[in-house]
């Protein structure tokens, strides 16, 4: 049985591993369920390596912001 639209976005992730895990044992993987689960890790590793970039260029930002407001500090005083 092949579920609606609405019932995928409405069944929880633990209800969709069940199912999954159930029909997967009558099932024949073929070279695209592997590829896919390749491409799913991929693109996973991608997005916490942009947050981590996100991160390093917010720091940054504050470091360069405090020089300025310190340059200008040091300038209006002297």
């Amino acid at each position: 049985m092949t579920r609606s639209i609405r019932e995928l976005r409405d069944a929880s992730n633990k209800e969709l591993i069940q199912e999954h895990d159930e029909i997967a044992t009558h099932t024949v993987a073929g070279v695209d369920y592997y590829l896919n689960e390749l491409a799913r890790r991929q693109s996973a590793s991608q997005q916490a390596t942009m947050i981590r970039l996100t991160y390093a260029i917010a720091a940054m930002t504050l470091v360069v912001t405090i020089a300025t407001i310190v340059n200008l500090v040091v300038f209006i005083a002297g």
